[in-house]
């Protein structure tokens, strides 16, 4: 109980972060569909989406950007729609924006990062919640409409849907609370499973057996956001 609380605790700064801001692009000078035989990503979400602790500001979207580069795939500058602090409800507010679908129907590759802070922020920062499962079903249904609003604004893209690591894997506690981040993503995975055109990016072996964080202890380093992005890339 005790470790669990502390891990809210400590998540619920992990996924505001601290840094960046949301970019705003016009719609009206750019195309109004993706392009083709050009990769065109754009990332919404949390601070784990916004890049926070990589210190060069690439994060998953520009890290993608320069992985995909390297292998001679063409590819677009990344739009990053991605806000700090973010929760399913402030991401589905921003959904609601023409422009933001007009951005993401000109988009062919979306990376998704959200539900951290429902989770953590409030159920668990203090207490653990009397039905845990409860408490991911109710987050998870809350990101399967993002998702849902995602794919109505371009049926055609493929979405990424980045899973949950445990930051605290070297802690003494640690291991009591991997169990959770365990079953929440494949929760992620469960529910996402029929639509071939969406990928879960399992994160959570990239951070177990090697220190992949930032200085904040929370966030990834550049290498923890490196290796992220190479996942989606192989997926492509």
């Amino acid at each position: 109980m005790i470790a669990a609380a502390v891990f809210a605790d400590g998540f619920y700064s992990f996924i505001r972060g601290d840094t960046g801001t949301a970019v705003n692009v016009s719609p009206s000078r750019a195309q109004e569909t993706a392009p083709r035989n050009t990769i065109a990503p754009l990332v919404v979400g949390d601070s784990l989406a916004r890049g926070t602790g990589d210190e060069s500001g690439l994060g998953i979207g520009g890290r993608l950007v320069d992985e995909l580069k390297r292998r001679r795939i063409p590819t677009k500058n990344v739009v990053n729609l991605a806000i700090n602090g973010a929760r399913t409800a402030d991401l589905l507010r921003q959904l609601d924006s023409r422009n933001v679908r007009v951005l993401i129907g000109q988009a062919n590759v979306i990376i998704v990062s959200i539900g951290g802070n429902d989770l953590w922020g409030d159920n668990w920062r203090n207490v653990m919640p009397s039905d845990p499962e409860a408490v991911m079903g109710a987050v998870l249904d809350r990101v399967e409409r993002v998702v849902k609003v995602v794919r109505g604004a371009n049926p055609q893209a493929r979405i990424f849907v980045i899973g949950l690591y445990n930051p605290f894997v070297s802690a003494q506690f640690g291991k009591m609370l991997t169990p959770f981040v365990n079953r929440w993503n494949a929760k992620l995975v469960e529910r996402f499973a029929e639509d071939p055109n969406i990928v879960v990016v399992q994160t959570s072996d990239l951070f177990a057996f090697h220190d992949r964080l930032s200085f904040d202890r929370f966030h990834p380093s550049q290498e923890g956001y490196a290796l992220i992005a190479r996942r989606i890339a192989d997926a492509l």
